[in-house]
């Protein structure tokens, strides 16, 4: 595999992490709380360790998949049937972003099971110090893990196969994509936009997210089949 069809992997699939809604609702539902019982400068702490903990966690779930990868697969790589598997999780994944993410029309309520996000969303409103912030930042990567496990796995193989200089280099990158939209937030929401502001945008919105989101796990498994599975692993 072509180096830069490794590093297209790996940015694709951490765009295709920055869609997912659950850490950027749980961000939103942080600062919500947090402006009405603490002082600005609070406010940003909090936001900055629960950014700090999602963009670890995200790091640690490849650096992990990487090492897995790498000690249970023959020559440290993926087999090639692995990718068909992949291949037919993305989209099962299209489909599901499409009818499923999002439960009601007129909320941003997303398809996780209620007790799961009845827990986030009381652990969003009753943090109050940096390390509780964390905490919740490390949690919440593995509350869409369902969507992410392919991407990861993906991105793992795909780091695996170039030279040993840029590994490093491809889990940075896939990092900081995961991570992208919060920091966006965060400097949006500095810049004098209020947590109002950014939920109504998120709701008028709601629907291009879905479809852009399924339309990239979709256009992902084309993008596996044609410069991957096609071409041939190697």
């Amino acid at each position: 595999m072509e180096a830069h069809i490794s590093f297209g992997i790996v940015i694709f699939s951490g765009l295709l992490a920055a869609c997912l809604q659950v850490s950027l609702g749980t961000l939103l539902l942080l600062y919500h709380a947090s402006f009405g019982k603490n002082i600005r400068v609070k406010t940003k702490k909090l936001a900055s360790s629960f950014i700090s903990g999602v963009t670890l966690m995200n790091f640690l779930l490849l650096g992990t998949a990487i090492f897995l990868v790498n000690s249970l697969f023959p020559g440290g790589l993926l087999p090639r049937y692995f990718f068909y598997i992949i291949l037919g999780i993305l989209v099962v994944l299209a489909f599901f972003a499409w009818l499923f993410y999002y439960k009601r029309k007129g909320t941003t309520e997303l398809w996780l099971p209620r007790r799961l996000a009845r827990y986030i969303d009381t652990r969003a409103k009753t943090t109050n110090d940096i390390s509780e912030g964390f905490s919740l930042g490390l949690l919440v990567p593995l509350a869409e893990i369902v969507f992410t496990l392919p991407l990861i796995v993906l991105s793992a193989d795909a780091i695996l196969r170039l030279d040993t200089l840029y590994q490093a280099l491809g889990l940075v990158v896939f990092t900081i994509f995961g991570s992208l939209p919060l920091l966006v937030m965060r400097i949006f929401i500095r810049r004098g936009h209020n947590v109002a502001e950014v939920q109504r945008w998120r709701l008028k919105n709601k629907t291009f997210f879905r479809i852009f989101t399924g339309a990239g796990f979709m256009v992902f498994a084309i993008f596996l089949y044609a410069f991957v599975i096609l071409k041939g692993v190697s």
